[in-house]
């Protein structure tokens, strides 16, 4: 039997499929190497989606992350809207199954345990080949069966422990108003270290790490013009509190640049 015989049976695939799909039921007009690249895109996807599990190891979980890449999230703009990453987690391992066995497991070694899983999934995420992928506190909160409040209050606690950003969503694409991680990128920065070296360490977009440079340095040259530090906020478009940990680090790497208002501070009577 001639090899010509069995063409139709190496066409009978899933983008072949989506290809007469689109051509028939939607009336999709186009080339059919358009087409065929359509189909091979979408098949791409499905198997990013829904990856074969057959060697998956046991405790780990198959998830859909977000790459960090792209500018600071705007409002309104929905999950989907940056690029989806799907890969598997390290949820359980053998050890953390050995270390709930210890007699007693108190509250305290609980959040403990809770705080070194966390740790390892976001960094794992993080360094991964398709990376970096960043997960939202909702997410860990699913995987782990925990609070959003705990999970963020324990990676809180992570971060001044271990000196690393430990990147969730918003934490990378800035969309929450805390100030820690600009507070130590600036930390960085006045301690001299470069943009881009500040962008390798803190896990940021080189073009963020620029934008809190320089807002750091306008909050300085208001601090130098003897400038009301109730006044910046509004003045340049930053959120108190990021002004006030601005101030703060400004308080302590160049104190001189408040003796202006110490003088004019009236001395208790």
């Amino acid at each position: 039997m001639s090899g010509q015989a069995y063409v139709g049976t190496t066409k009978r695939t899933f983008a072949q499929a989506l290809r007469h799909l689109l051509a028939t039921d939607y009336g999709l007009i186009g080339s059919r190497r358009v087409l065929d690249m359509l189909g091979e895109d979408v098949q791409a996807l499905v198997e990013q989606f829904y990856p074969l599990q057959a060697r998956l190891r046991p405790g780990w979980m198959v998830f859909t992350g977000t790459k960090a890449t792209g500018k600071k999230a705007y409002p309104g703009q929905e999950a989907g809207d940056h690029q989806l990453v799907t890969i598997a987690w390290p949820v359980i391992l053998p050890e953390d199954v050995q270390a709930l066995t210890k007699q007693p497991m108190s509250k305290e070694k609980r959040e403990q345990l809770l705080e070194e899983r966390l740790v390892r999934v976001v960094r794992y995420g993080w360094d991964h080949p398709q990376g970096p992928v960043v997960l939202t506190l909702a997410d860990l909160s699913v995987m782990f069966g925990a609070d959003t409040v705990l999970v963020s209050r324990l990676l809180n606690r992570a971060r001044q422990d271990t000196g690393l950003p430990l990147a969730t969503k918003g934490y990378y694409f800035d969309q929450g108003r805390r100030p820690t991680h600009k507070a130590q990128i600036i930390e960085l920065y006045e301690s001299g270290v470069d943009e881009a070296e500040i962008a390798l360490r803190s896990q940021h977009a080189p073009q963020s790490v620029g934008r809190y440079i320089r807002d750091y340095e306008r909050v300085k040259l208001l601090v130098e013009r003897g400038l009301d530090p109730s006044e910046m906020p509004s003045l340049i478009g930053l959120q108190p509190s990021v002004v006030q940990a601005y101030l703060e680090i400004i308080r302590k790497h160049q104190p001189e640049l408040f003796i202006v208002e110490q003088r004019e501070t009236p001395a208790p009577t």
